[in-house]
């Protein structure tokens, strides 16, 4: 019995072993079904909320706004992020096969187990994963990169990357790998705010990505993993390093040679940062940024993608910007000026952390934001009676002489300072330029001015101060209306205003051609009832003038120089030599109401002219803009062109923006002039004068016979101008102060603003040839009567004989005033 109870009991054992296993078994499986259960509907739930992709058939890029000179250089790029987007047949294949290679070199493959997710990469980094207890890998196939860079976040955890791996069968379901390779070439951050391999081609090589070397291509595709700790410019070893693993992976898989790859890792690499633009015209792109978002609204004009074609001229603009910055440094200086200047002082004095961290190169809190025009900032490190030693900057240190510093006098009509340590004390915080040199052209004549030069690279540094006074240049092709280079202040970093468009001020007597122009257009006149009209050689009583006006009030013009003559001078004379009485006197005999009119050919609309007597000295307010157009009608022979900016706007389809209504859009050139050519050639002809013996005379160093122009001075020397040009070039120039101050007794447009016009006409004028202004077939010489020593003896032909206006008024003024007085009552 014992024997068989021992049978039973060993029998019963493996069934309850069995049972137990069956249990453990069903457990088990129970587990796995609820994980699996689980894992179903997680996953569903996460398919269930993704979005669908489809749409990104018809994505692009929100793209700034990229503003483009006349040469096709950037300008500026305006907007939230750098952005291009181009077809996958303008990105080249290397690139392409770099990305590849260094980010899913299976890519291509119809294998399920590796695309559009590579299962094997999954479970290799999972179990890195888990062995190091964190998300240490990703193993993002180019689908994935893109589910997460349109749809998803960066942070590493399992939902998101679910939701990576279902969004990537989704793309594989509705996009060819063409197409989804395009979308992460151009979607892909690849650090220093470029998105996309042509965005970051011009950030970090500043070329576009069809002018990549090899290993430059290879270095891209090297950032994706860590755009900042891979980047070239921060780690070039590191990058260089990454550059050599991509390009050994291209080898591999037989994208490119052995030689091909031994080359392209001995490509040094020579990466910098390139700003998208430097912007050299910084008041035209704001123009035409605020136009456009005034017109078609922020997001449209910012993220559309939108390209800007401008008509300006990087050299003439970059010469526009220095000779307006140099020439109010200059006034401001006491250097062009006969009126008194001091220096106001540093900017403040620095002392212990303050003073070690500007010499570190921490930049002081005193200062604007950026450097203005072209000043830099130094910090006194030590000073004596000889020389002062200056850290520029915390870069370099650089050596002030009296010479230097000679000009800063501590009050108006001090003595210069005899010692550099009574100017600059150590830790004082100042403004420096390069050195720049005064030079008087003109010497020995009445209107020479200092005309300033450049030093030279070595010349060294000068002591200077943020001018108060402001200024503005605008230059013309005067046959078409392009601007060429347009500037609106001192420095676009202090002050957005743009002047050259916006500030209305009193031209003086570079008003005065307008209204001699009136006097000269023979069939005008005559048309109008005038019986008689002028030529440059008509003479002009420069005798005292009262003229009671209307309200009872007498007004007695003078001239600059407070005399008069005792003989009458002719036309060309007057206009030459500024004088205010006579042109006046003109402006009477033909009439104010007919004179209203003519201005208006200029372009000049009729709510700007006054209709008074004092409208010929500029009573009126115009900007530098205008004037430039106005004077541009001479330089062209009678034209009245549209002064633009925008050449034209383009989509980023490829379809242009239509400039209809644009205030500065291209418009061709009208067909009719609007003053007879023969004027507007007589008229040139007496401005030539200006330069050759009058207020001008300081433009004679520009060694040009091509040039013409008129200086513009107005009451209280309030306003400086020069109004000048050449038979392709008009440019403007306004110098004064934003309240309408005074600029000192001996301010006039001839040594401040004369000064800056030459210096810019400098450059503008070096790529035309020096050939007179065309005559027309309309003008000829004339008779022995009105032969001029100087030359300016011409008058327009088919004309009625000539009446002087001199013959009832030349010995007396009282029948003059009687008919001045009759005009003015006319008039009102």
């Amino acid at each position: 019995m014992g024997k068989g109870n021992s049978s039973g009991a060993s029998k019963t054992a493996p069934r309850r072993k069995r049972h137990v296993g069956r249990w453990v078994f069903l457990i088990v499986l129970l587990i796995f079904a609820n994980l699996f259960i689980g894992a179903a509907i997680f996953t569903y739930r996460i398919w269930a909320t993704l979005p669908p992709v489809h749409e990104l058939k018809e994505w692009h890029p929100d793209e700034p706004l990229r503003i483009y000179a006349a040469n096709g250089s950037l300008l500026q790029v305006v907007g939230p992020q750098m952005r291009y987007a181009l077809p996958l047949s303008q990105i080249p294949t290397k690139l392409q096969d770099a990305f590849i290679a260094a980010e899913n070199s299976h890519f291509y493959s119809s294998n399920p187990l590796y695309y559009p997710v590579s299962l094997p990469g999954i479970l290799r980094a999972a179990f890195v994963d888990l062995t190091h207890m964190a998300p240490v890998q990703g193993a993002s196939t180019i689908p994935e990169q893109v589910a997460r860079n349109f749809y998803l976040t960066p942070q590493k955890t399992i939902t998101r990357k679910v939701a990576e791996i279902l969004l990537a069968y989704k793309l594989a379901q509705h996009f060819t790998h063409a197409q989804i390779l395009e979308l992460y070439l151009n979607k892909i951050y690849l650090g220093q705010g470029a998105y996309g391999v042509e965005a970051a081609a011009e950030t970090y090589f500043g070329k576009r990505i069809d002018q990549l070397t090899l290993g430059e291509m290879a270095t891209i595709a090297g950032l994706p993993p860590a755009p900042s700790y891979l980047n070239p410019v921060v780690n070039p070893k590191l990058a260089s390093k990454r550059r050599d693993y991509v390009l050994r992976r291209m080898h591999a898989r037989g994208y490119i040679t052995r030689a091909e790859m031994d080359a392209a890792e001995q490509e040094p690499i020579l990466s910098r940062y390139h700003e998208s633009a430097s912007n050299t015209a910084p008041y035209v792109t704001d123009w035409i940024a605020n136009w456009l978002s005034q017109e078609f609204g922020t997001d449209f004009t910012y993220r559309s993608g939108l390209k800007v074609y401008t008509s300006i001229d990087p050299q003439d603009q970059q010469a526009a910007n220095r000779a307006l910055e140099i020439g109010l440094e200059n006034y401001d200086m006491g250097l062009t000026s006969l009126d008194p200047k001091t220096f106001r002082g540093p900017i403040t004095r620095l002392h212990g952390a303050d003073y070690q961290a500007a010499l570190a190169g921490k930049r002081p809190e005193a200062l604007p934001p950026h450097d203005p025009a072209n000043l830099k900032w130094a910090v006194v490190i030590a000073s004596s009676a000889k020389s002062a030693e200056l850290s520029l900057e915390g870069k370099k240190t650089i050596t002030l002489t009296l010479r230097d510093v000679a000009w800063a006098r501590s009050r108006p009509g001090g003595p210069k300072p005899r010692a550099v340590d009574a100017v600059l004390q150590h830790g004082d915080l100042v403004w420096v330029r390069p050195y720049v040199t005064a030079v008087t052209a003109g010497a020995g004549q009445e209107w020479g001015a200092n005309v300033w030069s450049s030093a030279g690279p070595d010349a060294g540094w000068q002591l200077t101060q943020i001018p108060k006074v402001q200024g503005a240049i605008v230059s013309l092709d005067s046959h078409t209306g392009a601007i060429l280079a347009m500037s609106g202040g001192f420095s676009y970093e202090l002050s957005h205003f743009n002047r050259a468009v916006f500030a209305y001020r009193q031209p003086g007597s570079g008003f005065k051609p307008f209204v001699y122009a009136a006097a000269m257009d023979a069939p005008a006149l005559l048309a109008s009832g005038n019986s008689s009209y002028m030529t440059p050689q008509t003479l002009i009583p420069d005798t005292p003038l009262s003229i009671t006006l209307p309200s009872g009030q007498v007004y007695s013009p003078t001239n600059y120089s407070n005399q008069f003559s005792n003989t009458p001078i002719p036309v060309w004379s007057n206009l030459a030599y500024s004088h205010n009485v006579p042109s006046v006197r003109i402006l009477m005999d033909v009439g104010i109401p007919y004179a209203v009119q003519y201005v208006q050919r200029f372009g000049f609309p009729a709510k700007q002219i006054p209709s008074v007597p004092s409208m010929v000295l500029g009573s009126g307010d115009f900007a530098p803009i205008q004037m430039a157009r106005g004077y541009a009608v001479f330089s062209n022979g009678g034209y009245l062109v549209k002064p633009y900016l925008i050449r034209k706007i383009v989509k980023s389809n490829g379809t242009q923006v239509s400039l209809l209504g644009c205030p500065m859009g291209y418009e061709a050139p009208p067909s009719e002039p609007a003053i007879p050519t023969g004027v507007a050639y007589l008229m040139t002809e007496m401005m030539q004068q200006v330069i050759k013996i009058g207020t001008g005379v300081a433009a004679q160093s520009l060694g040009r016979h091509d040039i013409a122009g008129k200086t513009g001075t107005t009451n209280n020397e309030n306003n400086a101008w020069f109004n000048g040009f050449s038979p392709q070039i008009t440019t403007s120039v306004w110098v004064g102060y934003d309240d309408n101050h005074s600029m000192g007794r001996w301010a006039a447009g001839a040594r401040e603003a004369l000064p800056i016009w030459i210096h810019y006409m400098k450059t503008a004028l070096s790529k035309t040839p020096d050939l007179p202004f065309p005559r027309p077939s309309t003008v000829s010489g004339a008779t022995e009567s009105f032969a001029s020593p100087i030359g300016v003896s011409d008058y327009l032909t088919g004309y009625p004989p000539v009446a002087s206006v001199t013959s009832a008024t030349a010995s007396t003024n009282s029948s003059e005033s009687s008919k001045l007085i009759e005009t003015i009552k006319n008039l009102f």
